[in-house]
């Protein structure tokens, strides 16, 4: 019997190149030695791109890409090291652009915080930042998610945003019920790193949900946040988590690379895919938009905070009904465009969405109008804008 012969070329490994990450390196390294919480408050306000050595190692907060950006030259979270957050006043996602490589041995932590019951339980639940707060005894949650959904939780459409992360946005609060004892668990944070050289992720990535308190029998689950790594190469044998106690409410996780450890455990689990070069790190200039202009004939602040305590955006001083104005750019006219009132007390029932009617404009940009009653208290006033 003639012998099979099989013929092999072997060709030489493909070489990695390094992507054009626009990172000037101005916050310098980012080697902590122990357990550290990084105060995203301190943060300057600018134009993310701008040189940050005068503001060395705090970041820069652009209201206009809703993101806490550090540039790096590198990163190494060494083993047993962990790096938490304390939240800017908006709330905004974290935003790692990297020179050189990043190592992560240790964790990055960016989970929301858990539901509590008694007298804290009167306050919103603090989400992992580029996440959303859960709702105190009475109302529902924060965010995109609606805070309740068909399994009780912080879920809207089971993930929320695009596969792409664009933009990036963390995970949705989950509400206490009229009755309950405990209040809803936040949110889960939002992560970006992206290197020029590679990433190893030997240690752990979280962005996930807080739980929902143990007496808070009618509490509900927050929603799990978002991890999106950028880089050539991705090894290691790390955790990457971006999920919530329930199923339903599991949050996104992104990667980018030519080259993916097969032992990195993700929860979501996700395939990856090439990176662009230079890679899409913002939604294009052409993406719609969607936000309140004003309230009861007051403008609203451009990057509103939502304080929910002490002081409001806008002051409304009587219970007749009002104008809301919202204004939408890169958007037809023929969609949907809604505001949810969310008082900060007096149940889940009574946070309900209201349709806008279209008063004027095209796709480039339209307002839109409605007349809302707000009840005594403070209220969370948010938008969306969908094509059905």
């Amino acid at each position: 019997m003639k012998p099979l012969i099989l013929a092999a070329l072997i060709l030489p490994a493909a070489s990695l190149h390094a992507l054009t990450i626009p990172s000037d390196g101005s916050d310098g390294n980012f080697h902590p030695t122990e357990d550290i919480e990084v105060d995203l408050s301190q943060a300057v306000t600018g134009v993310w791109d701008q040189n940050n050595a005068a503001n060395i190692g705090k970041g820069v907060y652009d209201p206009e890409k809703w993101a806490i950006i550090f540039k790096y030259n590198s990163v190494t979270i060494p083993e047993g090291v962990t790096v938490t957050f304390k939240n800017h006043a908006t709330r905004a996602p974290v935003v790692w652009l990297v020179q050189g490589n990043v190592n992560i041995a240790g964790t990055v932590n960016l989970n929301g915080q858990g539901g509590t019951t008694g007298p804290l339980a009167l306050t919103p639940a603090e989400p992992g930042p580029g996440g959303f707060r859960g709702g105190p005894v009475g109302p529902a949650g924060a965010g995109p998610g609606l805070g309740i959904g068909a399994s009780d939780q912080g879920n809207y459409q089971s993930s929320y945003g695009n596969p792409a992360i664009l933009p990036l946005i963390g995970g949705s609060g989950g509400p206490a019920v009229s009755g309950g004892h405990g209040s809803g668990a936040a949110g889960g944070g939002a992560i970006l790193i992206a290197s020029a050289g590679n990433i190893t992720a030997n240690g752990q990535i979280w962005a996930n949900a807080g739980p929902r308190s143990s007496g808070g029998v009618d509490a509900r689950h927050g929603s799990g946040g978002a991890i999106k790594l950028i880089a050539e190469s991705v090894s290691g044998s790390g955790t990457l988590s971006a999920h919530s106690t329930r199923n339903a409410s599991t949050g996104r996780i992104r990667i980018e690379t030519s080259s993916l450890s097969p032992v990195i455990t993700m929860t979501p689990e996700t395939v990856a895919v090439p990176p662009a070069d230079p890679p899409i790190l913002w939604p294009g200039e052409g993406a719609p938009t969607v936000r309140i202009v004003s309230v009861a004939g007051q403008s609203a602040p451009a990057d509103p905070t939502a304080p929910l305590q002490s002081t409001s955006d806008v002051g409304i001083t009587h219970n007749a009904a009002v104008q809301v104005v919202v204004e939408t750019t890169n958007f037809p006219p023929s969609g949907i465009v809604q505001v949810r009132r969310a008082p900060k007390f007096g149940g889940t029932n009574s946070a309900a969405w209201t349709t806008l009617t279209h008063a004027d404009g095209n796709f480039t940009h339209s307002t839109w109008t409605a007349n809302i009653v707000f009840p005594g208290g403070y209220t969370a006033l948010q938008a969306r804008a969908t094509v059905p």
